[in-house]
């Protein structure tokens, strides 16, 4: 009678689960701006405790997403640095975030190209700008060290954000100048997209889309929404 209890209840977990798998892709379909916030500020908050539960990292999820196809919820446009990685930090799994990441988290053709695709062709409604604390790239662009190749074009990008950082934040030095440097560039490239980027500025105007950016913290895990 114990085993047949035992067996019934892990018959029946085993059905939700898999009735939760085979939702997975057609509820993505129904989320909201609001409600792909939701899911991001709540996977942040277990990754920032050390509770995350890596959802749809599944074989099925897998073989779900090959055959259907992607729907990603949310957009994050983040710099490439390797303590930042937008899956991780906001605990979601296969088909749930694209991603776009680059060096300096700066705005290209490559990098537009790529936000088209996701807004426009798959249709994600929630476009999330993503700078990080203690960059690296940044520090060596307000400190003007020189750099060769392609680096040097990449780092001329980060150039508007800096003189204006200094503009409005004349008393800033060190740590605390590099990241008020990474908010401004955040805010630049949400400016930047939209202003190039026609279709996407008509979406968020019609409130079919919504634009955030928001910093996140190297120390700490979280992440600092900074609005539209």
């Amino acid at each position: 009678m114990l085993l047949f209890l035992i067996l019934a209840v892990l018959f029946g977990m085993l059905s939700s689960i898999c009735l939760a798998e085979n939702s997975t892709v057609e509820s993505a379909q129904k989320l909201g701006a609001d409600q792909s916030l939701v899911l991001l500020k709540e996977g942040n908050l277990r990754f920032m405790k050390g509770s995350s539960v890596y959802p749809n990292q599944t074989s099925h999820q897998r073989k779900v997403l090959a055959l259907q196809g992607q729907n990603p919820f949310a957009t994050i446009v983040s710099a490439s640095d390797s303590r930042v990685d937008p899956v991780l930090i906001f605990d979601r799994g296969l088909g749930d975030i694209f991603t776009v990441r680059l060096a300096g988290n700066v705005v290209g053709s490559d990098t537009l190209a790529s936000v088209e695709y996701s807004m426009l062709a798959l249709e994600t409604p929630l476009l999330v700008v993503m700078g990080h604390t203690r960059s690296t790239l940044i520090q060596a662009a307000v400190e003007g060290v020189k750099m060769n190749g392609h680096l040097m074009q990449l780092l001329g990008k980060l150039e508007p954000a800096i003189k204006m950082t200094k503009v409005l934040y004349p008393s800033l030095k060190g740590t605390e100048l590099i990241n008020k440097v990474a908010e401004i560039n955040v805010r630049q490239v949400m400016r930047d997209i939209l202003g190039h980027c026609p279709a996407i500025l008509g979406k968020v105007r019609s409130g079919k889309a919504r634009i955030m950016g928001a910093i996140y913290d190297t120390d700490t895990g979280a992440v600092r929404w900074l609005g539209p």
